[in-house]
């Protein structure tokens, strides 16, 4: 935060920036975590371990930069980013997903973040696609982010190689201790190797549940996927899109596209822009 805090200060105090303070309408802040937006504090990021009381970030951020601070979770913000100029620009119902560490996500709707009743609302990571599977961060079982982040598509195909029983370019990639990445992953996959296909086909296969229940729930008017694993494209999209054919019950009369987000690793920032151009907390 601390880091944040400096360098806003640097941006501000810029020649390009300064010279136009007064057009500053405000700072835009995308976070893990549970974000209260209208309070501005920040509660227990899944994945940064010891993250348990609230942080009143929005009050340290105005306070040190007299400027208004508008919060949300760092995947609304990204998918926010890719509804309003990636993506799902000019589209009504955008559903955003970010493959990386886990799996974050965003429900769009006529260019706004639906939060829900409490603020909470769009953590689609934590969606269960097998009430008996792996142990998430989050404390449920089964979330589609043990299976289709980057960081799961890794430890499943580091497993497959522990076994000893397959041949494939990640054995002898890994064979000096090099930990197997999911761009590992895809780089093999493109060779066809069989064991990296496997794996992509799994948390294809998964994250295609997934989206399958958000599109009978919210029938979007796309999915849009970023994040590193998305890089693995119709790889993987195509194992999602025969998900939905067979599950979604509308398929006949409606497919829903899914796509690659456009903004890349833009897509946070792009949205916490849009936060403060929106003035709404």
């Amino acid at each position: 935060m601390q880091r944040m805090s400096d360098l806003i200060a640097e941006i501000l105090e810029s020649p390009e920036v300064a010279s136009k303070k007064a057009s500053v309408v405000g700072i835009g802040i995308g976070s893990p975590g549970l974000v209260d937006q209208k309070a501005g504090t920040i509660t227990r990021p899944v994945n940064i371990p010891n993250w348990e009381d609230a942080v009143p970030i929005k009050k340290i951020f105005e306070k040190r930069h007299r400027l208004p601070v508008f919060v949300d979770n760092d995947a609304n913000a990204c998918g926010l980013g890719e509804a309003c100029f990636g993506a799902g620009r000019g589209k009504s119902v955008v559903v955003a997903l970010t493959l990386g560490t886990g799996v974050g996500g965003a429900i769009v709707v006529d260019g706004k973040v639906f939060h829900g009743a409490k603020g909470y609302a769009g953590e689609l990571g934590h969606t269960c696609v097998d009430p008996e599977g792996p142990p998430c961060a989050c404390g449920s079982l089964g979330c589609i982010e043990g299976y289709a982040s980057a960081n799961a598509i890794a430890r499943y195909a580091t497993e497959l190689v522990a076994q000893g029983r397959h041949k494939s370019w990640l054995v002898d990639w890994s064979r000096d201790g090099t930990p197997i990445t999911s761009k590992m992953v895809y780089e093999a996959a493109l060779k066809e190797d069989s064991l990296a296909l496997r794996v992509i086909s799994r948390a294809g296969q998964y994250l295609g549940v997934a989206v399958s229940n958000f599109c009978v729930a919210l029938n979007p008017e796309v999915v849009v996927i970023g994040g590193g694993a998305s890089a693995m494209g119709d790889l993987l999209f195509d194992h999602v899109r025969r998900e939905i054919d067979m599950r979604v019950y509308f398929s006949p009369y409606y497919t829903t596209p899914v796509c690659r987000a456009q903004l890349g690793e833009d897509a946070g920032f792009t949205g916490a822009a849009c936060l403060a151009l929106s003035g709404e907390n």
